[in-house]
Order: C-alpha cells, then sequence, then structure tokens
C-alpha cells in the first residue's frame, strides 16, 4: 500500500461538488499514479476525510491531484468495484457509506478467513514466531496497565496480523488485510470502551495459548468467539448514523451458535 502521503484530505464546507481539497501527489512514486490516486481516495474514504454522499468529480481530483484524468478514471473503476463509491445515474459518482449491513458482512467473512489462517498457523508455526508473539503480547499487557489506549490500539492491530501470520498463505493474509483496513475505523469505537478493551486483550491471550499448544480446533473456537463478541459490541455501540446510510433490512450479529 502506498504510505508516502499524509492527511491527503483537508475538510471542506459540503455543497453539491466534491467537498474536500486534495493536495497534488508526490512527484516521485514507486507505484502507477492509478494505484496512487486509488490509495489516496481510498483512504480518505476510510480516514472520513471523504464522508458518505460527497460527490466525486473526475475533472476537480485530476485538477487538484495534478494529474490527467486518465489514472482518475481508472482509479474511481476500482474504488467503485469495491463498492466504495457508487454510481447515481445522470448525477454521478458518491461516497458509499457503510450500514450496518455492510459492516455485519465484513465481520462475517473475516470471521470465517481467520477460523482458516488460525487453524493453518498452529500447524506451520516456529518457535521464533511463538516467542515474537508472546513478546507482542506483553507489550499489549503493559500498554494496557498504563491505560495507553492509542498504543494498545496499535499493538492488537499489530497481534491481528502478527498471530495468522504464521500461516504463510500471502494470499489469504492480503484478503484479511483488506478486511482489517475495512474495519479499523469502527474498530476504534468498539475497543476504545474500558469492559471490552479488558476483555478483548483477555481473548487475545487465549487464543495466543491455544495456538502456542497447536490445538488448531480450540484455537479455530476461541477465533470464532472473539470476533463474534467483538461485533455484538460493535453493534451496541453504533448507531446507523455513524455508517451513512441506512440498512437494506434489519440484521443481527455475526452468529456465535457454532460455539462448542
Amino acid at each position: 500500500m502506498y504510505t508516502g502521503i499524509q492527511d491527503p484530505c483537508i475538510p471542506y464546507p459540503r455543497g453539491d461538488s466534491m467537498d474536500v481539497i486534495l493536495k497534488p501527489l508526490p512527484e516521485e512514486s514507486y507505484m502507477p499514479v492509478r494505484m496512487v490516486v486509488y490509495e489516496t481516495l481510498r483512504e480518505a474514504i476510510f480516514r472520513k476525510e471523504l464522508k458518505p454522499g460527497d460527490k466525486l468529480v473526475e475533472n476537480d481530483l485530476a485538477e487538484k491531484l495534478d494529474v490527467s484524468r486518465t489514472p482518475v478514471r481508472e482509479a474511481l473503476r476500482m474504488l467503485e468495484s469495491e463498492g466504495l463509491i457508487e454510481r447515481n445515474p445522470r448525477k454521478g459518482l458518491f461516497v458509499k457509506g457503510f450500514t450496518a449491513e455492510d459492516v455485519m458482512e465484513i465481520y462475517s467473512i473475516r470471521q470465517a478467513l481467520e477460523a482458516l489462517a488460525i487453524r493453518i498457523c498452529c500447524q506451520r508455526i516456529t518457535e521464533d514466531e511463538v516467542a515474537e508473539l508472546k513478546d507482542l503480547y506483553a507489550k499489549m499487557v503493559d500498554a494496557f496497565e498504563r491505560n495507553d489506549d492509542t498504543r494498545l490500539f496499535r499493538l492488537s492491530q499489530e497481534f491481528n496480523e502478527a498471530i495468522v501470520a504464521p500461516a504463510k498463505m500471502p494470499r489469504l493474509l492480503n484478503l484479511l488485510g483488506t478486511y482489517h483496513e475495512y474495519l479499523r475505523r469502527f474498530r476504534i469505537v468498539s475497543f476504545s470502551k474500558s469492559p471490552r478493551k479488558a476483555q478483548a486483550l483477555k481473548e487475545h491471550g487465549q487464543i495466543l495459548e491455544a495456538v502456542i499448544e497447536k490445538d488448531a480446533d480450540r484455537a479455530e473456537k476461541l477465533v470464532k468467539m472473539h470476533l463474534g463478541k467483538a461485533i455484538e459490541a460493535l453493534m451496541k455501540e453504533i448507531n446507523e448514523e455513524n455508517f451513512g446510510r441506512e440498512p437494506e433490512r434489519p440484521v443481527s450479529p455475526v452468529s456465535t451458535a457454532n460455539r462448542k
């Protein structure tokens, strides 16, 4: 992912046209221009600097980013296919809000992918990787005891990636990385609540123990329970206003009926 652009957008009063002022892209980048534009807009959507309902005008974007229309057009197509923006006939392209239903779907997919990854991880993890995970978890405990929420959240993100990395399946891990990005801004809400924060830390420790013991069945069960509880806590804290649009139909938290 391109990370050379920080704070790519500055909020601007909302109107009929695009409501942000974008900074010109760097002149030098190892990525194709279309990918830099794509990553810039994608990050702005995730950071809610481009908000649900904001109109994206190809000419305006090209001018503000100081690029031609072609890479902008290609980037917008990628965002549309990813479901982050939507086309309204005769009106144009708009940032698409997340409904509770969207988040539920993403969590369900993440739950299935992580369950698969953790099983394989139990088979392939090395002693060095175990040591790294133990060290990372110890840092999480320290951050929790110091009430350092910013550090704890960052370490939690690292743990979520590190606990499945020993599976050594690049395509699976890339998919998980994508869904982690989708959920990042929503996880901050539920994670910041003290009861859930402590419980999540405990659950991470239990998952780590199961992985160290190479107990794939227990590790899979704990991952599913962990994510089930996470989405239940999240749905209690967030109302539809936070997602940007109304759900198409009522939804319920990720099923935990498969718990043993």
